[in-house]
């Protein structure tokens, strides 16, 4: 395999195509766990937007962008949400911090004191002109449009009930979030997801930063025009009973810019318990906090401890 395989979701919508794509996205999961997703349906000037507005965001002086971070924002777990420095993360113990800064949202929900959930703080327009307004819009349309129809089809091919994914995701826990990696040096350590999917949307630079581990190689993932990156998380490999696969991958952008990437993290309620066709139960709010504390004690993400 040379190219990640291309997944329709206009075609997954369409009674005439539905199930030749369903089987193409089933060989996908099963093979890889990692794909394009085209003919998405989200405005490509909703993207351009919120890439703008993040760097100018990460261009603000440090004092000031540090009036945003994790422990100004109150919530639990400390981390979930917020602003964080160059080299404030962890997601392999052997690598060290990360060369990355990132700023992380979720679904606002005021005075839920849940884990994971509550009112982010974001600058206002004023001092960070148009970051507030297009993060959310931009997370209006993915939770809208991608999630509950590209949800539904991968529930399904696990063999779960109709209507499954719309029980247990109103409203899914998300983790969105947007990453500054810096020329010539940004870096994300190999790990893997921990959640269920992942939707990635990213600049269409030349350099293929992005590697996923594949075939016992590092293969490299271009930007690939007017698509989105889909990769499976540990949550949705549990609940396949390892049919699908939560693929490690990892960030070296060797680029002559800064890179932008606005990745969505899409995880079940977080009061929800889930249970394999093979009996496998788990509960998400315990299964993320320990991911998130793993993190946090700079223990790597996901199944990073593996990974050698």
């Amino acid at each position: 395999m040379t190219t990640l395989p291309q997944i329709s979701l206009a075609k997954l919508g369409a009674d005439a195509t539905q199930r030749e794509e369903q089987q193409r996205l089933q060989a996908a999961c099963e093979e890889c766990g990692f794909f394009y997703l085209v003919e998405h349906g989200i405005p490509k000037e909703q993207i351009v937007q919120a890439i703008e507005s993040s760097r100018r965001f990460f261009a603000l002086p440090q004092p000031v962008k540090e009036r945003y971070d994790h422990a100004s924002q109150g919530l639990y777990p400390s981390i979930a949400r917020g602003y964080s420095r160059l080299n404030g993360e962890i997601l392999h113990p052997d690598a060290g911090p990360d060369p990355k800064e990132f700023f992380d949202l979720g679904i606002d929900s005021e005075g839920d004191q849940r884990p994971f959930a509550g009112r982010t703080l974001l600058p206002d327009d004023a001092l960070a002109p148009g970051f507030a307004r297009s993060l959310l819009a931009l997370q209006a349309t993915v939770l809208s449009r991608v999630v509950p129809q590209l949800g539904t089809a991968l529930a399904e091919l696990v063999g779960m009930k109709q209507g499954w994914f719309r029980s247990h995701f109103s409203p899914p826990t998300l983790g969105q979030r947007v990453i500054r990696y810096p020329a010539r040096s940004g870096m994300c350590a190999k790990h893997t997801d921990g959640g269920f999917f992942t939707l990635l949307l990213q600049e269409e630079l030349p350099t293929r930063s992005l590697q996923v581990w594949l075939r016992g190689r590092w293969l490299p993932v271009p930007s690939l025009p007017d698509s989105l990156v889909v990769n499976l998380g540990d949550m949705l490999q549990a609940l396949s009973d390892d049919r699908f696969k939560s693929t490690p991958h990892q960030v070296a952008h060797s680029g002559l810019s800064d890179r932008i990437s606005l990745p969505f993290f899409i995880y079940p309620d977080i009061d929800a318990h889930l249970t394999s066709q093979q009996g496998r139960h788990f509960s998400v709010a315990e299964m993320m906090l320990r991911n998130y504390e793993s993190v946090e004690a700079g223990n790597g993400a996901g199944r990073a401890r593996e990974l050698q």
